[in-house]
């Protein structure tokens, strides 16, 4: 599975399939994406090859973002305690059909307009 920025300055590719699928409703995610929520795929950072040199920046005590210098397309988050996972946005991917989220998270933070699947796993 290929994938990449905006510009092409980072370009992925990831194998195996991802160990998790989910939405994430929370604030921060709201404000990186400019959208309601954001998809994420997460893979072990062994299984992804990247292209370019994606910036960091710690946006929370927990969580690091990755994002392109040039066109600020996000990249990924991974955790500080767990850099060894990185949760891609499946909207980086070049075909992001297969990525059909199965958890949902922060759900308490979702905006009121937002309709989430209550047969779908949630977590606070």
């Amino acid at each position: 599975m290929e994938g990449g920025c905006h510009c092409g300055a980072v370009r992925f590719t990831a194998t195996g399939a991802p160990d998790w699928v989910g939405a994430c409703y929370c604030i921060d995610c709201r404000k990186i994406s400019g959208s309601p929520y954001t998809v994420f795929a997460q893979f072990k950072k062994s299984d992804v090859q990247i292209k370019g040199t994606p910036k960091e920046y710690q946006s929370s005590e927990k969580v690091i973002r990755s994002f392109c210098e040039n066109c600020s397309s996000p990249f990924a988050y991974s955790y500080i305690d767990s850099r060894d996972q990185l949760f891609i946005p499946v909207g980086v991917f070049d075909d992001a059909s297969s990525f059909a989220p199965k958890n949902h998270i922060f759900v308490s933070q979702k905006l009121p307009w937002v309709i989430v699947d209550t047969d779908a796993p949630q977590e606070k």
